[in-house]
């Protein structure tokens, strides 16, 4: 299976196995030649062979306008690996990473796919990096960034926008969250974090030297005490003088046995009166079973025909009267039927707009109803409900917003509705379709933090929105040449690139995550 995700802004990451691709259109590096690319790459690799946290690639081609590099990570895991590992087993890797961090003549990109750990060393490695005819556009600053990915090792985060809950951290003890709040908000520079992680690292590796000896120390203690010397000399004699001091001991303990008699005799008592409790039980229960069967034998014949009158009725909803169903469930007493019962009900009435019924039972059906409007396009239905109301409701504005795609409205309203699976995906949409990203990543982060589809969602339009505009210049380009140019060859060629770009702007005005 192939996990693709979205970075650099218009990058994407393709993990496979052992193999992991990057790859970007090579319309945003700063050359259309491959060979000058490749040589590029491996100069910068050559400027940084002293360090080994550089995964070097194993091959840069091309590939449908694209330049992708092929990492093999063979034996190194994935940086999420370190959310699984307690606290202090953290502290080597986060060294490195701040090492990496601190290495100011290459940029790095600093998203999680694009770092792999090496148990074997504790340190991190990176694979994508700045050279001459590629540009990395990190929007943190390297200290920033180092934060971010400590804390999301720390907790069920993958993105971090603002201060996690405690309940995102997988270990919420008060070291870890103290560690954290040091890390994110007080401390100021690479310097002070290192400081800071490094004499951590040092007391536990004391503590965990001390606690080695101490174990040490009691296994050297237990090899003195061993059985063989803690055993009296007398249980080692033979068997024969053994049997003689037994029979000694047994004609010298009288009392005792009869005491032993005495306390069997009050146990055999014990076990008879229990035994005679359990048999007046399992009569009663018995009596009582019968007494049961014999009542619900004569109510049987008129339990049966309201059960087939019932079932029969159930049969017709099932072929489509649902309205004899409602009238079957409204003629009983309501605080009588199960939930279930009650559920197919409150289904039943908004179906069939008995939403003065709803509400009666249930003043909150508000947002319940407004959803179901909105998923059926009913928006006068909407203005009915709004009637019944007589008063503003911001479900119903919302809603009205969703159908007429007044964006403005939905996002004026999404603080005060039921944020539903359904109304963060309209909200999303809001966002996108104002091209507020930092504003739908927030939405995002804050309110549906598990929910990758709609971070997904997000990325892949501020991915879309930035190679959009990069063809939109390249078609300015192209023009300009088909314009102006008195080549022939040259304006033949343009007119080619230009189907070309055409097409790729409508692929993503129809993919753009709206």
């Amino acid at each position: 299976m192939v996990i693709r995700t979205i970075a650099n802004k218009v990058g994407t990451f393709e993990i496979e196995g052992n193999t992991i691709s990057y790859l970007q259109p090579l319309s945003t590096f700063h050359t259309q030649e491959m060979n000058q690319v490749q040589k590029w790459y491996k100069d910068k690799l050559q400027t940084l062979k002293q360090s080994d946290q550089y995964l070097p690639a194993k091959d840069i081609s091309f590939q449908s306008g694209q330049v992708c590099y092929t990492y093999d990570v063979t034996g190194l895991q994935s940086f999420n690996v370190l959310k699984k590992m307690y606290l202090e087993d953290k502290y080597p890797y986060y060294l490195s990473l701040i090492q990496l961090a601190k290495e100011k003549q290459v940029q790095v990109l600093w998203e999680t796919e694009n770092l792999v750990i090496d148990v074997d060393t504790s340190s991190v490695k990176t694979l994508v990096i700045e050279h001459q005819s590629f540009t990395i556009e990190n929007e943190k600053s390297r200290l920033n960034a180092v934060k971010e990915l400590i804390i999301v090792s720390l907790t069920s985060l993958q993105h971090v926008y603002g201060r996690p809950k405690r309940s995102d951290f997988f270990e919420q003890s008060e070291e870890v969250i103290q560690f954290a709040e040091m890390i994110y908000l007080r401390l100021d520079s690479l310097d002070h974090m290192a400081s800071f992680i490094q004499s951590l690292y040092d007391e536990s590796e004391e503590r965990k030297r001390q606690e080695q000896e101490e174990l040490s120390q009691r296994i050297a203690d237990k090899k003195r005490f061993t059985i063989p010397n803690l055993i009296p000399i007398q249980f080692f004699q033979s068997k024969s003088d053994k049997r003689a001091e037994i029979r000694t001991d047994l004609s010298t303990s009288s009392k005792k046995q009869k005491s032993i008699n005495q306390k069997e005799s009050k146990m055999r008592f014990l076990i008879g009166t229990a035994i005679i409790l359990v048999g007046a039980l399992l009569l009663n229960i018995l009596l009582t079973n019968a007494n049961k069967n014999a009542e619900s034998s004569e109510r049987q014949p008129a339990i049966q025909q309201e059960t087939n009158n019932v079932e029969k009725v159930y049969l017709n909803g099932l072929l489509g009267d649902t309205e004899g169903v409602m009238k079957v469930l409204e003629a009983r007493d309501y605080d009588n039927l199960d939930e279930k019962e009650k559920k197919l009900l409150h289904q039943l009435w908004m179906k069939h707009g008995s939403y003065e019924k709803l509400l009666a039972k249930d003043e909150s059906a508000v947002s319940q109803l407004t959803e179901y409007m909105t998923n059926q396009n009913l928006p006068k239905e909407l203005d009915r409900l709004q009637d019944i109301l007589k008063v503003s409701n911001p479900h119903i504005e919302f809603a009205k917003g969703v159908l007429a795609k007044e964006w403005e409205k939905v996002l004026a309203n999404r603080d005060v509705v039921e944020l539903t699976e359904g109304r963060k995906t309209h909200i999303v949409t809001a966002f996108l379709q104002k091209k507020d990203m930092k504003g739908a990543k927030a939405f995002v982060s804050e309110n549906a933090p598990n929910n990758d589809g709609l971070m997904d969602r997000v990325l892949t339009s501020e991915k879309n929105q930035v190679e959009m505009a990069a063809l939109e210049e390249e078609k300015a380009l192209l023009q300009k040449t088909i314009d102006e140019s008195e080549d022939l060859s040259k304006v033949s060629e343009a007119m080619q690139k230009m189907n070309e770009v055409k097409s790729k702007l409508d692929k993503l005005n129809k993919s753009n995550g709206l």
